[in-house]
């Protein structure tokens, strides 16, 4: 009867040990499937901002184009440019249509300010106007290394079902960052948000920023 006990005892601690080892083998698997995926998805951003940030140095596209009553005085967005440079950001397939939504309203936000603004806002000749940022809002710089683009690596990658969150930079001192998101869709990252574009405000923004410079 001591022998059947004890047998039946060595039995549960082999049975134990070998569970425990399983256990821990499918959390190790688990784990390396986290990693890689997570290495995956780390490349995929890259190359995106890679390619992005290329395209968009080598064609240099106005955002927010506008319309001019004369050489200087511009009365809005013009929206027969505008609608053809968002055909071309779709044409890319870089950027969600969060994105261009997003840029739209934008883009609606301004116009509407800008016709309703005294002329003393619309002269081009005045400088920076008050709907425009003074920088490069793609990348949140007025200067940058040549060909920056070809060396952008990203930090801080955090990833929410289908958001990834993350900032890039362009040396390996992250002497200037800058704050992207992407959205998956249909299995392919893109452009979600570009921190640059937060400096936009929206109508009643722009209203008070006028009225409270007068």
């Amino acid at each position: 009867m001591r022998i059947l006990k004890f047998l039946f005892a060595i039995l549960l601690i082999i049975l134990f040990f070998g569970c425990k080892e399983n256990f821990q083998n499918n959390i190790t698997l688990k784990d390396n499937a986290i990693t890689n995926k997570s290495n995956v998805d780390s490349l995929e951003l890259t190359n995106l901002v890679r390619q992005v940030y290329d395209w968009n140095m080598n064609n240099e596209i106005d955002d927010f184009p506008y319309e001019y009553e004369n050489d200087s005085i511009f009365v809005g967005i013009d929206w027969d440019k505008y609608r053809n440079n968002i055909e071309i950001f779709e044409k890319t397939n870089f950027f969600s249509i969060d994105f261009l939504k997003k840029h739209n309203q934008i883009a609606k936000s301004i116009d509407s300010s800008i016709r309703k603004a005294d002329l003393r806002w619309r002269n081009r000749n005045d400088g920076i106007s008050l709907w425009e940022t003074g920088a490069n809002d793609w990348c949140g710089c007025q200067d940058y290394p040549d060909n920056y683009w070809k060396t952008l690596t990203i930090d801080s990658l955090l990833i929410n079902k289908d958001i990834a969150e993350f900032v890039w930079t362009w040396d390996k001192q992250m002497s200037h960052t800058y704050r992207v998101k992407a959205k998956k869709e249909n299995g392919k990252w893109k452009i979600n948000y570009l921190n640059g574009f937060k400096y936009f405000y929206t109508t009643q923004e722009y209203d008070k920023m006028m009225k409270d410079k007068n």
